[in-house]
């Protein structure tokens, strides 16, 4: 039992296994405090509450030393200056150093645990002070010159060398504020990269400043002062929706959408306040009915506005999204390019109006590549009045390209201003994706390779590697049907095409495999994330070794009396409800409750590393009206054969896995009396695809030599190589 709660509060607690792996690795590293001599100069630590308090208040500053700013209100780590020391003497290009941090709170505020459930010797070893914990961790991105002119996300801790204050108080004023000297090293770095020089900003993945009050990370630091200093003088272009600057070129790539292109035109044309705009329509072959509806459409719309600029390109062919808007901007007459699905809504809303000056603002930065909106599946809450995220950003994770918070409730603030604040992004999305024509037709416009999945992806990469930093506008907002025109990629077809695809974007790109410099690796790489997960793996999570059971000696022939017992069992459930009820109730095959939820086929966890060939079989067990505290179990896959001479059976050990929504069920009311302690009855197998004989299986659950079989069910492998896109299994 001891074990079981142990295991338990570990799966409740994914910061703090993490935590206590870092601390260990802190331990060992810097265990013995570097010598602060060994930098040649001295780190002076300086208190701030503010980043908007005044450099000139900390009297002098001397050039050849450090000085480490820690918030008011925190704890610093041990190791802080140690390792702030040691990044700053292996790099001597550094100007700026920032770490991570987390917040101190109960059990229950950071993890939802009363705290009477576990006994002290569990909690103990994981108590920051005498009543609190570490939790909420903030894992911040590397260099991010727009996110910086949006809010401070350097956060609270964080050194600077002596010589850079200076140079930077020196050329802009002593009077201003350690978020105007940052901000100005910050500046300074991005024209150092893109003359080609050392990056100069470092971030240290490493939680080293622990706060005082968890409400501080619903709070934004000085987001309103810092946008109205950014967005003055000669920081950026003030953009004014009355008066037309630049002609953005609007390229809506459509075919047989009539109705909902119209939608899209007439919510630009009667919200959108920035003026200075033309309409490119890019169609590969509506019918000829869909054809004249929309030339008649666009003829409509002219009357409305008058000074409204259209062009209608029409040309048969195959679907090739890229295709499509290169031929868009080959026509286009603006400095800008706006790629725009045609599902695309502007709101009626002050904030939705101002959706292109918004984005304009960043588009006209001479370091800015490609500017995404923040985009919303079109309903809104009728209980909370809020809307759902489709899309703020993309995140290259392992798995591949993910939408940004997608599906997350647009309320308060989510991971710091992800949803709120203005962030640099690996790539941003082509349903609404605005960039200088000069930027575009330099790195070649969009790769015709990738006709349909990452085109967008692709050309963002690109941008990035070309020098250029690609920004996330969530203060403009749009409504998008998501893939209403071309349909969802869900059937086995695309499935394989969209696997296919990301292979090519990888091969091209094999040094963004995995990485995202705006993601931290401290966070979750191998599923979906739109809650930002710590990057913590549990047994369950790595890849299963199988074992292949044969039917020789001793072990093969308890084994095979097995498969007779299963294959009994599976006759008589198959013949007959009745005499199965009874049979199982006679060899107490009834206990064993089992589910199997899911069946997937793609990418994996192996040596901490994702293979794209995995499988992973997902679902959960229990006995009935009994105590699952530590109760081992094992999962077979049984090859569908009718020999009873020899049958490829391959066996795995199941590792506990927390399926809270399971026990609630069990345990509760309308679950079987007496059956308790199931908190841990989640099944996770992950295998390599390729380690098993092809053929089709049947999945079971041993547990004290009864064997109960799924009889829905099944794993199928293929004859041919599994890593070739086009034998995929589509189950």
């Amino acid at each position: 039992m001891k074990e079981y709660k142990q295991e338990l509060f570990a799966q409740k607690t994914p910061y703090l296994q993490w935590l206590k792996a870092q601390e260990a690795e802190l331990e060992r590293r810097y265990g013995q405090q570097l010598d602060q001599g060994a930098l040649g100069k001295q780190i002076h630590t300086l208190p701030f509450s503010s980043c908007m308090d005044k450099m000139q208040d900390y009297g002098e500053f001397h050039t050849d030393e450090v000085y480490l700013f820690v918030k008011s209100g925190g704890t610093l780590s041990e190791y802080a200056t140690a390792v702030f020391a040691e990044a700053l003497t292996e790099d001597k290009d550094a100007l700026l150093v920032y770490a991570d941090e987390d917040y101190k709170g109960s059990l229950k505020e950071l993890y939802a645990i009363e705290e009477d459930i576990f006994e002290e010797e569990i909690t103990s070893s994981y108590r920051f002070g005498d009543d609190h914990f570490r939790g909420a961790p903030w894992f911040k991105p590397n260099f991010s010159p727009d996110t910086i002119a949006s809010f401070f996300y350097i956060g609270s801790v964080f050194a600077i060398r002596g010589g850079q204050i200076l140079a930077a108080m020196r050329e802009y004023g002593s009077d201003n504020s350690i978020y105007e000297i940052v901000y100005r090293i910050f500046m300074a770095v991005l024209d150092r990269k893109k003359r080609g020089k050392a990056e100069g900003i470092i971030h240290i993945p490493k939680v080293l400043y622990t706060n005082d009050s968890l409400a501080d990370a619903e709070r934004i630091d000085s987001s309103d002062q810092i946008r109205t200093l950014y967005r003055g003088g000669d920081r950026i272009s003030s953009i004014n929706s009355d008066i037309c600057h630049d002609k953005v070129s609007i390229v809506i790539p459509s075919k047989d959408n009539v109705k909902v292109l119209e939608k899209c035109l007439e919510t630009i044309i009667k919200y959108t306040s920035y003026n200075c705009y033309e309409i490119i329509i890019v169609d590969n072959g509506s019918n000829s009915e869909q054809k004249m509806c929309i030339t008649h459409m666009i003829d409509a719309k002219k009357k409305e506005k008058s000074d409204l600029t259209t062009q209608y390109l029409y040309q048969k062919s195959g679907f090739n999204f890229s295709a499509m808007c290169n031929a868009g901007a080959r026509a286009a007459n603006g400095a800008y390019l706006l790629f725009l699905n045609d599902d695309i809504e502007v709101m009626d809303t002050d904030e939705g109006r101002d959706w292109l000056g918004k984005m304009m603002a960043y588009a006209v930065k001479s370091h800015v590549g490609a500017v995404g909106a923040k985009l919303y599946y079109p309903y809104c809450s009728e209980e909370n009045g809020y809307y759902r995220i489709q899309h703020a950003g993309i995140t290259n994770m392992g798995i591949g390209p993910a939408h940004k918070l997608g599906g997350m409730v647009d309320n308060g603030c989510l991971y710091h201003g992800h949803n709120t604040q203005n962030y640099d992004m690996l790539a941003v999305t082509a349903a609404c994706m605005l960039i200088r024509k000069s930027v575009f037709d330099a790195v070649g416009g969009f790769d015709e390779n990738f006709p349909i999945a990452y085109n967008d992806v692709e050309f963002c990469f690109r941008l990035y590697q070309s020098g250029y930093w690609n920004v996330q506008v969530n203060e403009a907002v749009l409504v998008h049907h998501e893939s209403l025109s071309r349909g969802q990629d869900t059937s086995p077809e695309r499935q394989r095409r969209l696997a296919g695809e990301k292979r090519k974007l990888y091969q091209k790109y094999p040094l963004l495999n995995a990485r995202d410099p705006f993601y931290s690796p401290n966070l979750v790489q191998w599923k979906r994330d739109a809650a930002y997960n710590t990057a913590y793996l549990y047994d369950f999570d790595r890849q299963n070794t199988p074992v292949l059971l044969g039917d020789n000696g001793e072990t093969g022939k308890r084994k095979h009396a097995i498969f007779k017992k299963y294959d009994v069992r599976s006759f008589w459930h198959v013949k007959s409800g009745l005499v199965a009820k009874i049979y199982d109730r006679v060899t107490g095959f009834d206990k064993i409750m089992f589910h199997i939820d899911n069946i997937g086929y793609g990418d994996g966890i192996a040596d901490d590393k994702i293979t794209d060939n995995n499988l992973m079989i997902e679902g959960w067990w229990a006995l009935k009206n009994a105590d699952n505290a530590d109760l081992p179990c094992r999962l077979w896959l049984i090859n569908e054969t009718r020999s009873f001479d020899f049958r490829s059976v391959y066996e795995f050990e199941v590792a506990p896995k927390l399926r809270e929504d399971v026990a609630a069920f069990l345990e509760g009311s309308n679950g079987p009396k007496g059956t308790k302690n199931t908190a841990l009855a989640g099944i996770q197998i992950n295998i390599e695809r390729s380690t098993l004989k092809p053929g089709t299986y049947r999945i079971g659950v041993l547990y004290d030599n009864k064997l109960v079989c799924d009889l829905e069910q099944y794993v199928k492998i293929p004859k041919k190589d599994v890593g070739d896109t086009k034998e995929r299994c589509d189950a």
